[in-house]
């Protein structure tokens, strides 16, 4: 299996050499072995090793502590474990890795020197900054944004993750300008959750909230089943539409999760997360 064989690889060199020239290439094969666990068919298995693989990148990035590849599947990493297996179990535990991930996102952002201490800047300000964001950045931008969303909607009693979603939001503006398609449309699918979760004196639009989930629905011909569980747990359950929630569950739980190879994980973990939001119909409606 790939995803094995991948992580023996990172093991083995990580062992043989500390030197400067094995880490970056150890830290190239990070970034080219990531489709195979985005490909991987069993959650069990990624479950299994995705948190060794994070500590051991966390582990080389001390001796590279500004080495983007590192940062960008540290990023990466920590907020798509939080999100595929931690957070409905344990919440708690899910904002904290979700907040670490935003951390190494924010490190990979300031190796712009005009976009050191992003975090401390006002909306306003994050406006200006980012007019100067082009499409290499678009990864970045996208998985702390992602990341500072899921800590603010786990840890709700935190001024600091509230005081992250309009940030969030003005990242994910521009990851919207620049490239629309990044994550199978995740910036349409954050504006969907975005809109349909905020109360309307806050901002928030249930119809633009639909126009953005149509949108990614539309661009993955239904087949990046996030969209739907998403779709379900914070537009239907949020209108109260239980023939729209009954509907969007069936669809998940009809669908082929291996229709979108390089979604594969993303979409086996979704429908059992949509199946799970199924059952709980009764106390939702």
């Amino acid at each position: 299996m790939r995803l094995t064989a991948f992580l023996l690889s990172l093991s083995l060199i990580a062992a043989c050499s500390p030197s400067k020239i094995a880490l970056r290439t150890t830290a190239r094969l990070v970034a080219d072995g990531r489709p195979s666990l985005h490909e991987e068919s069993d959650p069990e298995v990624a479950k299994a090793a995705i948190p060794a693989q994070l500590k051991l990148l966390e582990g080389l990035l001390v001796s590279a502590p500004a080495n983007p590849d590192l940062l960008a599947a540290l990023v990466e990493g920590w907020t798509g474990y939080s999100f595929l297996f931690v957070e409905d179990e344990d919440p708690a535990r899910g904002a904290a890795f979700y907040r670490r991930a935003a951390g190494y996102g924010l490190r990979l952002l300031a190796r712009r020197e005009e976009w050191r201490g992003l975090d401390a800047k006002s909306p306003d300000d994050l406006d200006v900054l980012l007019r100067e964001a082009e499409p290499r950045d678009v990864p970045a931008l996208y998985w702390t944004a992602t990341a500072w969303a899921g800590w603010a909607n786990l840890d709700k009693a935190d001024p600091a993750a509230l005081a992250a979603v309009p940030k969030a939001a003005r990242f994910m503006e521009r990851v919207l300008a620049l490239d629309p398609a990044f994550e199978h449309g995740g910036a349409d699918l954050f504006f969907g959750v975005y809109y349909a979760s905020r109360p309307r004196i806050a901002g928030g639009d249930p119809t633009k909230a639909r126009e953005h989930f149509e949108k990614v629905l539309a661009r993955t011909g239904r087949r990046y089943l996030p969209a739907q569980y998403l779709m379900m747990r914070s537009y239907a359950a949020g209108e109260l539409d239980e023939e729209l929630f009954k509907r969007l569950g069936a669809e998940a739980a009809a669908a082929d999760p291996a229709a979108l190879p390089d979604a594969r994980l993303a979409n086996e973990i979704a429908k059992r997360k949509a199946k799970a939001l199924l059952e709980k119909k009764d106390e939702i409606f």
